[in-house]
């Protein structure tokens, strides 16, 4: 009895909480009825208290209020609530650029989403089927996907649920037909210039000529991947926070020593991740672009650049690669005076620098990457914090003579897309400290020396996203 196996199937993987509010999409078709009709015979067995919702996408006249009608009509009959949402589909479907079947899947999904939260639902449950599997895979195998994408639609990815997707289309019908329960038939359904529609009624038969049980296969497939894909997310995600983390300012850091290391598999499937996280629409990046920024990772050479969809740039340094969303970066001025005593907030460099005159040479000194003393005699009063600019010169300390900045930070291996964040505290025209780096030959403390300036450089730390 298809009771017993859709009970079967919901028990299997857990979909449904005792005493859970659950909302039912329900659009007048054969399996969304399908769907309200055997919720509804099982409601008592779960505890559930069922909702009906419909959304009516006002992009077929007469027969979208027609449906809206015969939805509440219908859960009238069982005793059951239902809500009733209309959506512009087509003033969305220009605005938003997408197909009116993606806009209304999109407007669909926003109005099932906000009545889940005002509604306090603990499941949503759609109407997807079998056969919409099969065309599900069908349609991505026509576009092109992955492992991922061949596992499917998800039965549970909470709160959504989908309860009929082992049952194929002519068993629903026939259980409506045993049962009494009508529906209702979308004309649009039948419409060729949809794609799903095509493979439904044109790919679909003319596979089922050659294999009868293509459906059953595909479904099995799905199956398959669903296990594989799920194991693979879990490797994911103990790569993931070892690769990705994120600096104050926004940009991704990626430890490209560290990718190398992981399994090709998993490389892709990180980069994926990482894209569908940030990067909107998620589809607009297809496979190249993951392999073209694998290699990056991988094989790139320092200062080797990357664009990405949705004005995405990646670029490689030594033993890490930027990434960024907006513009590519150019040499950049940001100014502050620093006064003794006294601090310079940095805020765009997300840093502060502080100055402390002492009124002797400390001993011993104790200088690091972010502390260092200089010779008060040598300095003007007050300093300047500045970032690079062109042509820039700096005197390095214990260096024979004056070298150019941008040839001090190759030396050095400081990443191209690093060296505009880095403050450089200026006396006059000189520099004095490129700070976290290294201090100027001449603002040394000597055997002259009378009295010192402690200079401290502080810096957020990056945060793992």
């Amino acid at each position: 009895m298809l009771v017993t196996e859709v009970r079967s199937y919901i028990d299997s993987y857990d979909m449904l909480p005792h005493g859970a509010e659950v909302l039912v999409a329900v659009s007048g078709g054969p399996d969304s009825m399908a769907l309200l009709a055997l919720l509804h015979h099982v409601r008592v067995i779960y505890g559930i208290k069922l909702t009906a919702v419909h959304v009516d996408h006002q992009l077929r006249g007469r027969e979208s209020l027609r449906d809206a009608l015969f939805v509440q009509q219908q859960a009238a009959r069982l005793g059951l609530p239902c809500c009733v949402v209309r959506v512009d589909a087509e003033r969305f479907r220009q605005t938003s650029g997408l197909s009116p079947q993606h806009a209304a899947r999109e407007l669909r999904y926003t109005v099932l989403s906000k009545l889940q939260r005002q509604l306090g639902a603990e499941r949503v449950a759609l109407g997807h089927i079998a056969d919409d599997q099969t065309e599900t895979i069908l349609m991505r195998l026509l576009r092109g996907t992955g492992p991922a994408g061949l596992a499917g639609m998800s039965p549970i990815r909470p709160p959504y649920i989908r309860p009929l997707m082992s049952i194929r289309r002519q068993a629903l019908i026939d259980f409506l037909r045993l049962e009494g329960i009508p529906w209702v038939q979308d004309s649009s359904n039948a419409k060729r210039v949809y794609q799903r529609n095509r493979v439904r009624l044109d790919v679909l038969p003319m596979l089922r000529q050659h294999n009868p049980q293509i459906d059953q296969r595909l479904y099995e497939l799905a199956e398959m991947m669903a296990a594989e894909h799920h194991l693979l997310e879990r490797q994911v995600d103990a790569w993931y926070p070892c690769i990705v983390r994120q600096r104050p300012d926004r940009r991704l850091m990626l430890q490209c020593q560290a990718y190398e290391y992981v399994p090709l598999a998993i490389q892709r499937r990180l980069l994926r991740r990482l894209t569908d996280q940030y990067i909107v629409p998620p589809a607009t990046v297809r496979f190249h672009h993951i392999e073209r920024l694998r290699l990056l990772l991988t094989h790139g050479r320092a200062g080797q650049r990357l664009t990405l969809p949705g004005r995405w740039y990646v670029e490689r340094h030594y033993d890490v690669a930027t990434m960024w969303r907006g513009h590519v970066p150019t040499d950049r001025v940001q100014a502050a005076k620093l006064s003794i005593p006294g601090q310079a907030i940095l805020q765009e460099l997300n840093a502060v620098v502080t100055a402390e005159f002492l009124g002797s040479v400390p001993s011993p000194l104790a200088p690091s990457r972010d502390v260092v003393y200089i010779d008060a005699a040598t300095i003007q009063t007050p300093l300047m914090i500045r970032t690079r600019w062109p042509g820039a010169r700096f005197h390095p300390l214990g260096a024979p003579g004056h070298k150019k900045l941008k040839s001090f930070f190759i030396d050095k291996k400081v990443p191209r897309a690093e060296r505009e964040h880095i403050p450089l505290v200026m006396s006059g025209t000189e520099i004095v400290w490129v700070a976290g780096y290294q201090l100027g030959h001449r603002f040394r403390i000597g055997p002259e020396t009378q009295h010192a300036v402690r200079l401290q450089y502080l810096k957020r730390s990056m945060t793992s996203p």
